[in-house]
């Protein structure tokens, strides 16, 4: 079938990925056997799926325990989906994107953050550098890096050069690290005109920095923090003034 729709996911300001609906089925679920896996404890093992049915995409919640929000309102069962419809999972959300649309759908943001720190639209391009490790274009603030000081990568320095970076044992992340309790995408370290953050995503295993646990509200990195997850410990430092 040809893809005309897509779902793209995102956790608070960070896209995650985009997903194009290309088969009649998209379930979405905590196991890693749903099409998009959304490894966090809010979310059902399987929690919802999007059926293509002609040329509509039909929401369903498969009886999910918290239950799925379709622009911040909750679905009994079934929903059909229109271009820019705000799909809510856990703390997760999924933008419906019909991509011959002609306007790109604003995806909200969390009513606490300032406008220096709101998402903006991005292009393709910007979208697939971030996700890629790129350096964001446009970006004009210092560079930073993290040196990994304990653990089986010790010595080794990241550059945080782009918008996100990931830190898990998932293969999509750049600094990998390993460990039952931690999560595919435990963490990111997300790059902004304000400076550098860093927020938990997902996983028993909570990130730390300077010694105390980091949860889900982005907490901005100094020169020098100290960073932990896992048997992994790294230092955070600005490579510019």
């Amino acid at each position: 079938m040809s893809i005309t729709n897509k779902l793209v996911l995102r956790f608070k300001d960070a896209i995650v990925q985009e997903y194009p609906l290309e088969n009649e089925e998209t379930t979405i679920g905590r196991k890693s056997n749903n099409t998009i896996e959304i490894d966090n404890l809010a979310v059902s093992s399987l929690h919802a799926r999007v059926l293509q049915i002609g040329n509509k995409a039909i929401l369903e919640d498969m009886g999910s325990t918290n239950g799925t929000l379709v622009n911040k309102k909750p679905i009994r069962r079934k929903y059909v989906l229109q271009h820019g419809d705000i799909i809510a999972i856990g703390k997760h959300t999924l933008a419906f994107v019909d991509i011959h649309a002609t306007h790109v759908p604003d995806l909200p943001v969390s009513d606490e953050e300032d406008d220096m720190d709101k998402t903006m639209i991005i292009s393709s391009k910007d979208r697939e550098a971030m996700l890629s490790g790129a350096p964001s274009i446009g970006s004009q603030m210092p560079l930073a890096a993290v040196q990994v000081v304990i653990g089986p990568q010790a010595g080794k320095n990241f550059d945080l050069t782009s918008s996100i970076t990931s830190i898990g044992k998932g293969d999509m992340c750049k600094i990998q690290v390993k460990g039952l309790t931690v999560g595919k995408q435990a963490a990111i370290i997300t790059r902004r005109p304000n400076g550098y953050h860093i927020a938990y995503l997902e996983g028993f295993s909570k990130i730390k920095v300077n010694g105390s646990s980091v949860g889900s509200e982005p907490l901005t990195l100094k020169d020098g923090a100290i960073i932990e997850l896992g048997d992994m410990k790294m230092e955070f430092f600005l490579k510019e003034s």
